[in-house]
């Protein structure tokens, strides 16, 4: 129902290449970032993780900032492809190109890939994030929903501790 009711609604899931990164921040301290795009992908995905770090009550400065936050947009790639897999033993058996007894599995999606580092003084923090879509969809809706996915994933970096 709710992808009826949301015009950019598209499932999307994040995956990082490690742990991830975690950092305790305080309010008003500050963050600058310096976004890369040889890929030349139309993007507002920093203007949009500005915002997103600015509601959680840190700011952005270019002179002397707490957080340092570079990013570097990869790619953004459709993957379609299709898999054999067999639900019976007489696959084995039976070299036939066409077999009935055998299911198809396919998959078409987005995939977005985005670098990130976070420096804060002396400690370095990494990560690479790939965001993918559950199916194909509309190019620009998928992008939205993958910038989304991965600006919810770099905010969540930040914690505050009260």
């Amino acid at each position: 129902m709710s992808a009826c009711a949301n015009p950019t609604f598209i499932k999307s899931t994040i995956q990082t290449n490690n742990e991830g990164i975690f950092i305790q921040a305080k309010r008003n301290e500050s963050f600058e970032i310096f976004f890369q795009n040889p890929s030349k992908i139309k993007s507002d995905l920093d203007q949009q993780l500005i915002s997103k770090l600015e509601n959680l009550g840190l700011k952005q400065m270019s002179q002397d900032p707490t957080y340092k936050i570079y990013l570097n947009l990869v790619d953004m790639k459709k993957h379609s492809y299709a898999q054999r897999i067999s639900t019976s033993a007489r696959f084995f058996y039976d070299f036939d190109p066409l077999e009935s007894d055998g299911e198809w599995l396919i998959e078409n999606y987005y995939a977005m890939q985005l670098n990130i580092q976070i420096v804060q003084k002396n400690n370095i923090q990494k990560t690479s994030l790939i965001a993918r879509t559950a199916y194909l969809g509309n190019k620009k809706r998928c992008q939205v929903s993958l910038e989304n996915k991965i600006v919810d994933q770099i905010t969540s970096f930040f914690y505050f501790k009260f």
